[in-house]
């Protein structure tokens, strides 16, 4: 199942172009991609957009760009009425040659920037994809000895499974660690410039420096060398000479007990911001009944759900922080209180209060680093109006089956003045609304149809019966820990 993060449709000119290019750089921060991969997308899609307006002039007269993904595989997509041309078709090695003069160049970054890029046209719309690369990053181990070769040597053991900077000079290697930061450092003790014990102790008075693992190495197997490594805030020491096996094994066990250690604090900080902020729903509210499922994610999740009752009309929200940690538990409980400010004793259309939170988020700027999409239910009598941002869209269920209900809007706090529009659904008798977050779809097994698997077959007189079905399944398609929050709701009229 696609989830849209974002779609706007543009004029084909060159200020819609650079507007895009800004909205890109925006909307991958807010992604936590890294900067190459931002700059690798922005410059394919400024690329064919540019190939667009110079070169398909009276053709097209707009563009319409798309941030969409299935379980978390970004992607953005382009989409033009203008005549096809495909940039995967050119040979790049003849660009230079008739019409190709002034475009070539920019296909050919194209081809060679977004291999994994797709272009098709099919019914008069030409559609270009442009996927975003999975982040993988090494981590970064600094290695300070006074003797070259052993340096290289150090690093040529290392460097197929870390990044690694090497330094001959201990201050040197200080001003490195000050303003890049790494995730592990490894120094001799006998250096000529500074001990180990004094390199250590100025790492120390660097922010975050103290909880950098730190290894010593040292070629005296004096005891009381090996006595005094040991009173310091260390978390390993080897002896030269050093080969390559027990030097990988201590940095992995080093980083692997560091890592657990934070995960732990950083899963009793959660536990005690949860406790009071658990998602919860009653389960009866005039005419309609609620049940929730909610499992958080082992690190922390920022699902987070809100109830209003007005008296004749509800109000539902569903929200999602995307992240993970103390972080977007943080932001959760922050959006819950622009929710309290928003939602006053008149009840609110959802569009209208999805904009009115969108415009807030923009000025105060609470999610440059993160993305928040949310969906708003308002019951009243049987009719259900639902207006969403970036949130998977919902599901009516009934004895026929399942089908998705159509409801799109771009992620919130995203441009200044976004709109947002509900569709009406009128519950019938017997039929159920699925709502839920994309833990859902992003925990379950990569290789199964997500909704195949959790909706086929599922019935029940009850939404609480429906909804033990729904999680039983999902839980069944777990492959271990959650790394995301789970939420799911499901909600139906009172049987009179």
């Amino acid at each position: 199942m696609k989830t849209q993060l974002f779609a706007k449709q543009y004029s084909l000119k060159l200020d819609s172009i650079s507007e895009v290019r800004r909205l890109l750089t925006t909307l991958c921060q807010q992604l936590a991609l890294e900067q190459t991969e931002i700059d690798r997308v922005t410059l394919v899609l400024a690329e064919y957009l540019s190939n667009l307006y110079f070169h398909n002039q009276g053709s097209v007269n707009w563009f319409r760009i798309e941030l969409a993904g299935v379980k978390s595989s970004w992607y953005f997509e382009v989409s033009d009425s203008g005549d096809s041309f495909d940039p995967y078709k050119v040979n790049v090695n003849d660009i230079f040659n008739g019409e190709l003069l002034t475009s070539g160049m920019g296909l050919a970054l194209i081809q060679k920037n977004n291999h994994n890029g797709h272009y098709e046209s099919e019914n008069g719309i030409n559609k270009f994809t442009c996927p975003l690369r999975k982040q993988e990053k090494n981590l970064d181990v600094v290695i300070v000895d006074d003797d070259q070769t052993l340096l290289w040597a150090y690093k040529g053991y290392l460097q197929n499974d870390f990044v690694v900077h090497i330094f001959s000079a201990a201050v040197l290697a200080l001003k490195y660690i000050q303003h890049e930061g790494c995730d592990l450092i490894i120094a001799d003790i006998h250096m000529p410039e500074m001990s180990g014990f004094e390199f250590r102790l100025k790492v120390e008075s660097f922010e975050k420096g103290a909880l950098t693992p730190f290894v010593f190495l040292t070629g005296d197997d004096a005891l009381s060398v090996q006595e005094q490594a040991t009173e310091v805030s260390i978390d390993d020491y080897l002896i030269k000479p050093i080969t390559k096996t027990p030097l990988l094994a201590v940095c992995n066990r080093v980083i692997r007990r560091t890592n657990q250690l934070a995960l732990h604090y950083q899963q009793r900080i959660v536990e005690s911001l949860s406790r009071p902020f658990k998602p919860s729903l009653p389960s009866k509210s005039g005419d309609w009944n609620f049940s929730l499922a909610h499992t958080p994610a082992s690190e922390g999740g920022g699902d987070f759900v809100f109830f209003h009752d007005y008296g004749e009309s509800k109000l539902l929200i569903l929200g999602d922080i995307m992240g993970h940690g103390p972080v977007a538990k943080f932001h959760s409980f922050a959006i819950m209180g622009y929710l309290e400010g928003l939602i006053t004793s008149i009840p609110t259309c959802p569009g209208i209060l999805l904009a009115g939170l969108s415009s807030r988020l923009y000025l105060n700027q609470l999610l440059e680093t993160s993305m928040l999409t949310c969906i708003v239910i308002k019951l009243t009598g049987n009719k259900c109006e639902i207006a969403t941002a970036g949130h998977p869209q919902p599901y009516l269920l009934n004895d026929a089956g399942y089908k998705v209900i159509d409801c799109k809007g771009t992620v919130l706090g995203l441009l200044p003045d976004e709109e947002y529009s509900a569709v009406t659904v009128q519950l019938k008798a017997g039929e159920k609304l699925f709502f839920y977050s994309d833990g859902i779809f992003e925990n379950i097994d990569r290789n199964c149809d997500c909704i195949d698997n959790i909706l086929d077959g599922i019935k029940g007189t009850t939404a609480q019966y429906v909804l033990d079905q729904l999680w039983l399944r999902f839980e069944s398609l777990l492959p271990g820990k959650l790394q995301d929050d789970a939420t799911a709701i499901v909600i139906d009229l009172n049987n009179k």
